[in-house]
């Protein structure tokens, strides 16, 4: 368990020496997956690099909780890239963003098999970044992406594929150069 944590650590802090002339947010993210008979609830560790006064680059480490919601009971990690692309200059400032991700996960169906599902899931979103005293950010979005299974079939139920609805919610810290 600390060795995952010192992980976790290492990749949210370590890009901001990297890019520590733009500004860097690092925070949580509570994500939520609707689809045919879907519904998940996934948490994230997430990191955010400033490009330009107008585009952002994030990536993120994914927990998923089991949903007694769904068919198919599951829990597993996944990883994140993402991009974000700014309706205005406002870099410390609020602003309205859209966006695409693409979401890899690897789900392990509870009570049928010790074998991982890997997921791919790209996603478009777009919502609005606020941020705080120059140094707190809250980012509300809603996407709508499409899951796609690429590994056997290891017991789930096909609410597994295909489109969903996808809101979230990060919020977090903003490292100002």
């Amino acid at each position: 368990m600390k060795i995952s944590i010192s992980y976790i650590v290492i990749f949210l802090v370590f890009p901001v020496s990297l890019f520590s002339q733009k500004p860097f947010e690092t925070g949580a993210e509570y994500i939520r997956s609707f689809g045919k008979g879907y519904n998940h609830t996934k948490v994230a560790a997430r990191g955010e690099s400033f490009s330009s006064s107008k585009s952002s680059f994030s990536a993120g480490i994914t927990y998923q909780l089991a949903s007694s919601k769904s068919y198919s009971v599951s829990r597993g990690l996944g990883l994140y890239f993402g991009y974000r692309y700014s309706f205005t200059d406002k870099v410390y400032g609020n602003s309205p963003f859209a966006g695409a991700r693409i979401l890899f996960s690897l789900e392990n169906f509870e009570g049928q098999t010790k074998n991982n599902s890997l997921f791919i899931t790209p996603w478009a979103e777009a919502g609005y970044h606020f941020l705080f005293a120059d140094r707190y950010f809250v980012a509300p979005s809603v996407g709508y992406g499409r899951t796609i299974k690429f590994s056997n079939d290891y017991h789930s139920l096909d609410e597994d594929n295909g489109g969903r609805i996808i809101p979230s919610l990060s919020a977090g810290y903003r490292f100002n150069p």
